[in-house]
């Protein structure tokens, strides 16, 4: 068997390909320097929290992402809050607020509110007469949520000595402290607030508000209840423990040259309680520097449009330096002024589906979800936690790649789109292959993911651009691996089949392969992929139009994706077989033993599945099978427990006479239950 067959079907490592490494000793480091390859790495972008036509760059949106843990160098990780560390002095720097909605002509609030929260005295404090005392609130806004163990307020000359301003005696007498966690919000997303320390007839001029247990805390406000006067100097929040929510953005990566993206690998640590924290990885690919687009629009004009080119160079998008140039409302002097700031999914993919983590931390990884050939790619690491002292640690990231690409672009789609489920139908699978660029590998060899074992791979054609054929092969072998002169069978398997032919090079041909299968579910994907296949390249596929296949074949509903609207229908369980019902365990090599077949079909996700024999009062006399598993067929070749061979739990056999066997399958919305008579005889 070819190693690089195995790339779709069976996924091994593959020594031929490239491997970005992105991380701990990686080409490129967490913050974006470059140590080694064809690859550079830009600064990220990312939306500003108070305004989303605002971007900044950076790789730690809120800067709580850890670069520097000595326990863990060249990891990432969120960063942990030492006990008593005071985390309002950076809210500001995470997109967070200190607000006094309640105090009006009060001057220069805003830096009174500001130094309330710095570190350091500003030797400043707002101060409250007894008409404006009462329904005073201060609201401060951490930026993130944090576990919290205490709250502390206090006027000047108490923590910071300041004998020229002796208001130590003007501490807050009566006061309320709400709290938020940054989860509970209205629909505006404004906090909901509870109310955690009522106070009457405060004595503490240092006033502590102790929050034990710990909590996690995003809003804090604080509510004057009387008319005694009152100043505050500083509001301090003291936390403790890892940040439970924190976003990691990579450099934007380039790429040599554009690049097929195929399997992605992690290497992490779990801290503390592993099931009390998550990582989520995501991945979005692109053909240009920058995933987002900058707007322009002509200054006076009503209704003026947005347009996305430079102002210098019409030719060249508008970047983010020139649109920071423009004003923000232009003058009667200015032409242009900014538009706004929109997500470009023109020239990048969207964020792809969370990785699953458990496949990304094997050694087989797992395949990278966001389209190819791209020379752009960038990676979003978000970490979680519910608990204080559980956190995960990130190491590395490695993707690999091939390149140059195989095609400028594979477009793949099946028909029929619509089938009977658990029947026999005959397919045909058809790839158009665009190969206009310099360099392109083309591809000889094409992979389709079926989910379950085909019955039979029948035919080959090679059509050229003008629609002529170039190659038209029907294999005299169809049920297994086969070759036959240029053109072979390379693989069947559980997943898909694999086929090789003569190398195609030429701009428009397609491929048509024609198969026939079993569908299990209400969508199922034929994933593809073409390879280069003793060079061990690859590329993915994308759904699209890529021939007429024949009467009903639309091309506005052109894909990869078959549907059976009949497996709803009926039951979960389809084509339950038992060999012969008659089982003679002699030991004479004829019927000795029971074989169970059966299919499994509209199953969402994985479902417990139990076979079982009883006797005719329903007791159970041997469980033969119990596992959970996904929409399939389950038969002795794969699973050889489904063979009984006529024995109880205990080991002995049983007597002759009737017998149930019962097929039982536990879906998340759906169970299902069959039942055959088997006859056991001596």
């Amino acid at each position: 068997m070819l190693l690089a067959i195995a790339s779709l079907l069976d996924p091994r490592p593959l020594a031929a390909q490239q491997a970005l490494v992105v991380g701990a000793d990686g080409q490129v480091s967490w913050e974006g320097s470059v140590s080694g390859g064809d690859v550079e790495a830009t600064e990220p972008e990312f939306r500003s929290l108070a305004d989303p036509n605002i971007t900044e760059v950076g790789t730690s949106p809120s800067g709580l992402v850890e670069f520097d843990d000595p326990e863990y160098p060249g990891w990432i990780l969120p960063v942990r809050v030492a006990e008593g560390q005071n985390v309002a002095p950076g809210l500001l720097g995470r997109g967070g607020s200190v607000q006094a909605p309640t105090v009006l002509n009060v001057t220069d609030l805003q830096n009174l509110l500001q130094g309330m929260i710095q570190a350091a005295t500003t030797g400043n404090a707002l101060q409250r007469d007894e008409s404006r005392a009462r329904g005073t609130l201060i609201s401060l806004d951490l930026g993130a949520r944090f576990g919290v163990n205490r709250i502390r307020f206090f006027p000047r000359n108490t923590v910071f000595p300041a004998p020229q301003t002796p208001f130590q005696g003007l501490f807050l007498r009566n006061f309320e402290v709400h709290v938020n966690d940054g989860i509970n919000l209205t629909e505006a997303g404004n906090p909901i607030y509870e109310i955690y320390e009522d106070r009457r007839n405060n004595t503490q001029a240092v006033t502590d508000v102790l929050v034990d247990p710990p909590r996690y805390i995003r809003f804090v406000r604080v509510k004057a209840t009387s008319a005694i006067p009152f100043e505050i100097e500083k509001i301090q929040v003291f936390g403790e423990g890892f940040v439970p929510t924190v976003r990691y953005l990579s450099p934007i990566i380039k790429m040599g040259a554009r690049a097929n993206w195929g399997r992605l690998r992690l290497t992490e640590e779990v801290i503390g309680d592993s099931g009390a924290s998550g990582l989520q990885i995501r991945t979005r690919t692109g053909n240009d520097p920058t995933p987002f687009s900058y707007t322009r629009r002509q200054v006076g004009l009503a209704g003026a449009a947005e347009i996305p080119f430079s102002v210098s160079d019409p030719d060249q998008p508008l970047g983010r330096e020139e649109y920071l140039d423009l004003p923000l409302r232009g003058g009667p002097e200015d032409a242009w002024e900014r538009g706004s700031v929109r997500e470009d999914l023109i020239n990048w993919s969207p964020w792809s589906a969370p990785y699953d983590a458990d496949e990304a931390t094997t050694d087989l990884g797992t395949p990278v979800l966001s389209p190819s050939p791209r020379q752009f790619l960038q990676v979003r690491a978000d970490f979680s936690s519910g608990e204080l002292e559980s956190a995960r640690a990130l190491s590395h990231l490695s993707l690999g790649f091939v390149s140059p690409p195989l095609a400028d672009s594979l477009v793949a789609e099946v028909f029929p789109r619509e089938a009977e489920a658990s029947t026999d139908v005959a397919f045909v699978y058809a790839v158009r292959a665009e190969l206009a660029s310099a360099g392109l590998q083309g591809f000889d060899g094409f992979q389709v993911s079926t989910r379950q074992r085909v019955q039979r791979v029948e035919r080959i054609e090679i059509l050229d651009a003008a629609g002529a054929k170039v190659l038209d092969h029907t294999f005299a072998v169809q049920d297994r691996p086969t070759q036959e002169g240029e053109v072979e069978i390379l693989e069947m398997s559980d997943q898909g089949f694999t086929v090789r032919f003569p190398r195609i090079r030429d701009s428009g041909t397609v491929v048509k392969i024609h198969f026939v299968g079993r569908v299990l579910a209400f969508s199922t994907t034929f994933a593809g992929r073409a390879l280069v296949v003793d060079e061990e390249g690859f590329q993915d596929v994308r759904p699209g139009n890529a021939a007429s296949l024949g009467a009903g074949d639309s091309p506005y509903r052109s894909g990869v994706t078959v549907l059976s609207p009949s497996v709803t229908g009926g039951g979960l369980i389809r084509s339950l077989a038992v060999g012969s019902s008659v089982v003679t365990p002699n030991g004479d090599g004829h019927n000795d033993r029971l074989e169970v077949s059966y299919e499994v079909v509209a199953v969402v996700g994985r479902a417990r599945m139990r076979v079982e024999v009883l006797d005719l009062a329903g007791r159970r006399v041997r469980r033969v099978f119990d596992r959970t598993g996904e929409n399939g067929t389950y038969d002795v070749d794969d699973y050889p427990e489904l063979a009984w061979d006529g024995t109880a739990g205990d080991g002995q056999a049983v007597t002759a006479g009737l017998y149930l066997l019962r097929v039982e399958v536990e879906g998340d919305a759906q169970s299902s239950t069959a039942v055959r008579t088997v006859v056991v005889a001596y």
